[in-house]
């Protein structure tokens, strides 16, 4: 029982993270104003929690990198913003189908920011999300704009995600975090000035302050539960979770997500056949391309291990090549060892080409 307890600890969270749209839909104030308070929440929780661990957490980072997380915090604000902009304008199943790209989006431009080149299944599969989001949008689809949103938000998801993985390896996930809240929650409260002057109809006013009480505790859980604690133990559990699982069970979020919406809005979340046409084809990317890596890399593992076990033992070619016995006492012993480690070595070193890209095979 203990072994299954990670797995469905990463479905629960990730059943957590695909209420977030349904959450945002239910509160009454403004998309940015809700990211607003969930960053500054987070932030002060993330302090609190660096503050309590302090001494098990590694030093404390340099003044420039310090400075370079916070700026990625902008990358915060535009995933959370646009995705929270796309459930307002539209639904919550539109915007988790939109954030659903972001593992697509990772598939192409991580190769392009590593200066790798792009996979032909990477191609394909690219060009069969197309195909869905072209079904969508050609349909008779009330949602075109609230789709677009999210999956534009998706983009600088991946771009956080990306940024983020790699800074994960150097610097503990709290103290990333707590950066990156702070950067989101400054950067967000210098823009609300012009959110309110271009976004907000000049009959309305940027309600900073109002909302019922129902709509501040759903962003409290929404910073606390979600952006605090489903992160934290995300972090915790992929230490016993193969990274595969991890991504594909990530994939979920839309099904879940549509599920849970469903429930709480009923036929506003009912939508024509071509979206649903639309979306098979775009998790079927999704999902395809996680799959494919996991059963790549199986092969890879698999020609590596062939290679260990099945060494050649070439003491019987030592023997038999290049001296007799006879010869071998007129030869001098040092020039007898050096000929027998330069053998040695040379059919050794046919054994050891690493392998090193799934793709060579």
């Amino acid at each position: 029982m203990n072994e299954t307890k990670p797995y469905w600890t990463l479905h629960f969270l990730i059943l957590l993270s695909s209420l977030v749209p349904s959450m945002v839909l239910l509160i009454q104030l403004d998309a940015f104003v809700i990211l607003f308070y969930r960053t500054l929440i987070a932030v002060a929780l993330f302090a609190v929690l660096i503050y309590s661990r302090h001494d098990k957490l590694p030093a404390i980072i340099s003044q420039k990198v310090r400075l370079q997380i916070f700026l990625s915090g902008l990358l915060v604000i535009l995933y959370w913003g646009l995705s929270f902009i796309a459930a307002k304008i539209s639904n919550a199943s539109v915007c988790l189908i939109g954030m659903a790209t972001t593992s697509l989006w990772i598939v192409f431009l991580d190769p392009l920011l590593s200066k790798r080149k792009s996979k032909v299944f990477q191609i394909v599969i690219g060009l069969n999300a197309i195909i869905g989001i072209y079904i969508i949008f050609s349909s008779d689809f009330a949602y075109n704009w609230g789709l677009a949103v999210g999956i534009i938000g998706a983009f600088f998801g991946a771009l956080l995600t990306i940024y983020s993985a790699k800074l994960s390896k150097s610097y503990h996930h709290y103290v990333v975090s707590y950066y990156q809240m702070a950067g989101a929650c400054v950067g967000t409260l210098f823009f609300l000035p012009i959110y309110d002057y271009f976004f907000i109809p000049s009959y309305q006013s940027l309600n900073l302050f109002g909302g019922s009480l129902t709509d501040w505790l759903l962003i409290i859980a929404m910073a606390a539960v979600v952006s605090v604690f489903a992160y934290s133990t995300l972090i915790r559990i992929m230490q016993k979770i193969p990274p595969f699982t991890v991504a594909l069970v990530s994939n979920l979020s839309p099904v879940y997500g549509t599920i849970i919406a469903l429930l709480f809005f009923k036929e506003k979340e009912v939508m024509n056949t071509g979206f649903y046409v639309g979306t098979i084809l775009l998790l079927f990317s999704v999902f395809a391309y996680p799959i494919y890596n996991y059963y790549r890399a199986k092969q890879v593992q698999k020609k590596k291990d062939f290679i260990k076990n099945h060494r050649i033992d070439i003491s019987p070619i030592q023997n038999a090549l290049p001296h007799t016995q006879e010869n071998r006492h007129h030869t001098p012993s040092n020039l007898r060892n050096k000929e027998s480690q330069s053998d040695t070595e040379d059919i050794n070193n046919l054994y050891k080409k690493p392998i090193t890209d799934i793709e060579d095979y």
